[in-house]
């Protein structure tokens, strides 16, 4: 039988090919566009706002919060399986080994987010005049030392307790945000007592675990759960058969739904609009984006910078729904109808995305008017959605189906 240390490698390697597999789907010419103009709009806009952001701005406040919060979840991915249950027992002794080498991975693997937020932040510390480079330095190394301890720290808290996650995660957020806040403003004592603080209360954790039976079934469900939402974020780009997808009723949408009629032509939009109004990812995609378009346009000051955000989001609006809903592959009765049906179901999601385009569009417009009044600016944030989102839809190519 190998040991836990073949077996995590193995794992770790099949994990990492499961991930390419689908990124290279979700990271297209496509998606590295939306990010160019999203990262190019977001980093003029911050620049802009640097150069008139007042001295009194609580910068520390606000960078120690969001630092806290991407510290605070520090869930562990132990790669486990539901087969483990039986064929880990009688390898249990080698569990520990097994565990590290996941911990280890699980914080590293976490430190990207909270690292770039910091460094996103050193401008703004430095417009506000809080701090220096030793401060920097010391923050950034905390960053590293908190993710590891806090991934340890979850983790014993879900043998020993794994109703007190919640409250553990918001304990560390507060002491997290104490720790990075003093940090910041370099407070000896506040420092290392927080430092001190968030040790015993990892040590008291690790201790409370050691008197617990390793508990399978819940780290078992953890790591499913996890890879169910990436499989559901993949979903967005490409068919991912490991997902089967929730659908809901939304019987307070039923007015936007065709209704059935004896015209076979009919058959085609019938069913799309309602697959979207159902399938939750869909419908959700569109919701997700259109909100962010709409606190978008409701927010950004500048007009160029409003135009390309808008436009980034439209063209991802619009690529992500057509590939969602001509994507596909499970059999629907109207296959059995003699028609064109993959030209007829491609026409139908099209003119589908373009009346939501269009709803978007409108929803832009509305959410512009605040902040630009009765101006051109409002007009153009909807026309460039909607001549962004036009383009794409008539650009994306069909896609096609094998049954």
């Amino acid at each position: 039988m190998n040991s836990m240390h073949d077996i995590w490698g193995q794992r770790f390697f099949h994990y990492v090919n499961e991930l390419q597999k689908y990124m290279r789907y979700v990271f297209t010419g496509h998606l590295a566009i939306v990010f160019m103009f999203a990262i190019g709009a977001g980093g003029y806009a911050y620049s802009e706002w640097l150069k008139e952001v007042p001295q009194s701005f609580p910068s520390v406040w606000v960078v120690a919060i969001v630092l806290a919060l991407l510290l605070m979840k520090a869930a562990p991915t132990t790669l486990l399986k539901p087969a483990d249950i039986v064929y880990f027992l009688p390898l249990e002794d080698q569990l520990p080994n097994y565990m590290r080498r996941s911990l280890t991975w699980s914080t590293f693997s976490q430190l990207p987010l909270p690292l770039i937020a910091m460094i996103v932040a050193l401008p703004l510390l430095k417009a506000t005049e809080v701090g220096t480079g030793i401060d920097y330095l010391l923050v950034i190394l905390l960053i590293v030392a908190i993710k590891g301890v806090y991934v340890r720290t979850e983790f014993n808290v879900r043998i020993a307790n794994d109703e007190f996650i919640w409250p553990d995660r918001i304990l560390r957020l507060a002491l997290a945000f104490l720790v990075i806040y003093f940090g910041l403003l370099w407070s000896p004592a506040f420092f290392f007592v927080g430092v001190l603080v968030a040790i015993l209360y990892a040590k008291f954790w690790e201790k409370k675990a050691s008197q617990f039976p390793f508990p399978y079934e819940q780290f078992i469900e953890l790591e499913q759960n996890r890879m169910m939402r990436f499989y559901r974020f993949a979903n967005y780009f490409t068919e991912v058969p490991h997902l089967v997808g929730s659908v809901s009723k939304r019987s307070w949408l039923t007015f936007a739904m065709k209704r059935s009629t004896f015209k076979r032509r009919d058959v085609q939009s019938y069913l799309v609009v309602r697959t979207f109004i159902r399938t939750d990812d869909t419908f959700w995609l569109w919701l997700r984006l259109t909100a962010l378009s709409a606190l978008g346009a409701f927010l950004i000051p500048l007009p160029i910078v409003s135009f390309i955000f808008v436009g980034v989001l439209a063209f991802a609006t619009a690529v992500q729904l057509i590939l969602a809903l001509e994507g596909g592959v499970e059999f629907t009765m109207d296959q059995l109808y003699p028609e064109e049906q993959e030209k007829s179901q491609n026409k139908a999601v099209r003119s589908l995305v373009r009346k939501l385009i269009w709803l978007q569009a409108v929803i832009l417009l509305l959410a512009a008017l605040p902040l630009y009044g009765l101006s051109l600016i409002p007009v153009l944030i909807a026309l460039i959605a909607l001549i962004i989102g036009e383009a794409t839809i008539r650009l994306t190519k069909e896609q096609t189906k094998e049954f």
